[in-house]
């Protein structure tokens, strides 16, 4: 731990250098199995870091988002029909809740593949999807979702207000934390929302990555791992107060944020603020500890791979995940202990993963292999994907590696 001379992206406080990954890909840049492709492969030096004043836990030097958010990113929400459930749950919520005029209409920053708007198409109700990704946008269009490609600052919402006017709800689930410069997001905000709106952000939740040692949360495009005390201290430079907050278990451990211009503060905020202060969010000797944890997670599967490998047991991985680059590239894992990673996405089969060059193949082939171990990249959606692979007749024992080795029979 030393204090650099970056500043905190929340409050501009000097920051605490936590770990250092070393050169890591940018982890949804999947590969063509080319040669001169991988040979040129981009990587960046990957630091964490923590703001001692505010809590915010952040990566120091964020690649062009122009390099990771494009035509070709390669996460699409909605292939999980677990993901497809919470945020229709969600939906439901908002159209009763806060939905009340019919010049409401609600704005969704990171919209991807319409995931979530798809409730207010069904429902006929207003709404604008903003994502920064062509290929997704497009994807939602096909849904009959009104989107637009762009990165949400001051200037783009300027234009929205004047061709749809202000919005009632503006929600953002898992993206803020891929917004290098959160400033700008607030400024948009500022402008765009009625006096009146509700801003209501979802992201993976700091203290729950500290508890499981999930250090995989933490790659280029996920440049911000928030919690209550840093987005508190983002949100009031803008006149925008914490209400409410509600803790779900989804990614690892998921936090749902409620900021509106006014002041009442629920008794679940006070909770989460006393838990944050409680574990030391912005102590030094937190982030030794989580250090240390993230680097037993990474001898602890290497070893059960290499030892398994020398017996002749046949290993693959399930679900090319963002996260999984983070432990593989970390870990030094590659194809010579694990021989492919399945998975349902269209634009993420047959391609290699980033840095670490592990094919990836079709899902639906999985049944067929009889793999003795698979590893569990996924495990955010394991009843989701263990409950389909049984029904598919799949054999084969789960290995989940979160904070420990654990091992499951398929059937």
């Amino acid at each position: 731990m030393f204090n650099s001379a970056f500043k905190c992206r929340v409050c501009d406080n000097n920051l605490s250098i936590t770990i250092d990954f070393g050169l890591m890909p940018i982890a949804n840049n999947l590969l063509e199995q080319n040669y001169e492709v991988v040979k040129s492969e981009y990587k960046f030096h990957m630091q964490t870091a923590v703001c001692n004043k505010c809590g915010c836990f952040q990566i120091v030097k964020v690649p062009d988002k122009n390099l990771m958010f494009n035509n070709t990113y390669t996460y699409f929400a909605s292939q999980s029909k677990s993901m497809t459930h919470h945020f229709q749950i969600l939906g439901d919520s908002i159209m009763k809740n806060f939905v009340k005029d019919e010049s409401d209409y609600v704005l969704d920053l990171g919209s991807n593949d319409g995931i979530f708007l798809k409730n207010f198409v069904d429902n006929e109700i207003d709404h604008l999807g903003v994502d920064a990704s062509e290929n997704v946008v497009n994807n939602s269009k096909s849904k009959g979702i009104n989107a637009i490609c762009g990165f949400f600052n001051k200037n783009l919402c300027e234009s929205i207000i004047k061709s749809k006017g202000k919005a009632k709800v503006i929600i953002s689930t898992n993206t803020m934390h891929h917004i290098e410069k959160c400033h700008e997001v607030l400024e948009g905000m500022d402008l765009l929302l009625k006096d009146d709106g509700m801003i209501i952000i979802e992201d993976p939740y700091l203290p729950d990555m500290l508890k499981l040692g999930s250090f995989e949360q933490i790659y280029a495009e996920h440049n911000f791992i928030w919690c209550c005390s840093s987005y508190k201290t983002l949100f009031e430079k803008y006149s925008f107060f914490l209400n409410d907050v509600e803790h779900f278990s989804i990614h690892g451990g998921s936090m749902r944020y409620y900021f509106s211009r006014n002041k009442e503060r629920s008794k679940s905020v006070d909770k989460y603020l006393a838990l944050e202060k409680n574990i030391k969010v912005a102590d030094d000797l937190t982030y030794e500890n989580f250090k240390i944890k993230s680097e037993e997670v990474c001898n602890k599967l290497k070893n059960f791979l290499k030892e398994e490998k020398s017996k002749g047991k046949r290993i693959c991985g399930y679900g090319a995940t963002a996260k999984s680059s983070t432990l593989l590239n970390f870990a030094k894992i590659d194809g010579s202990l694990i021989e492919c990673i399945y998975d349902s996405t269209p634009a993420k089969i047959g391609k290699i993963t980033p840095g670490t060059h592990i094919p990836i193949k079709d899902a639906s082939k999985f049944r067929f292999e009889n793999f003795d171990y698979t590893i569990l990249f996924a495990w955010n959606l394991k009843n989701e994907i263990t409950a389909k692979e049984k029904k598919n007749g799949a054999r084969t024992t789960w290995v989940e590696y979160v904070p420990e080795i654990k091992l499951t029979n398929a059937n």
